[in-house]
């Protein structure tokens, strides 16, 4: 599933397995063929990922709007967090 992190001066893509986001309602683990959806991170939030079956990596984010389709993530970072 692809994972793009989108700000005002970033733009990553990665290839991943899935991903744990912190959001305003709670944590959410998506992985592929999630149902779609539209979600606020909460302020200050870290991620985390697993690039393949062993990788992981983190990110603290400001905070911002996540777009999920069923074999997309998208981030877009809030600029004025």
């Amino acid at each position: 599933m692809l994972l793009e992190i989108i700000g005002f001066d970033r733009h990553q893509t990665f290839d991943i397995q899935w991903i744990e986001l912190q959001t305003m309602v709670g944590n959410f683990i998506i992985q592929p063929g999630h149902a779609p959806m539209v979600l606020e991170l909460q302020d200050h939030a870290s991620i985390r990922y697993c690039l393949d079956n062993t990788r992981q990596n983190s990110v603290s984010l400001p905070g911002g709007i996540v777009h999920i389709t069923r074999d997309a993530v998208m981030i877009l970072i809030d600029p004025n967090l």
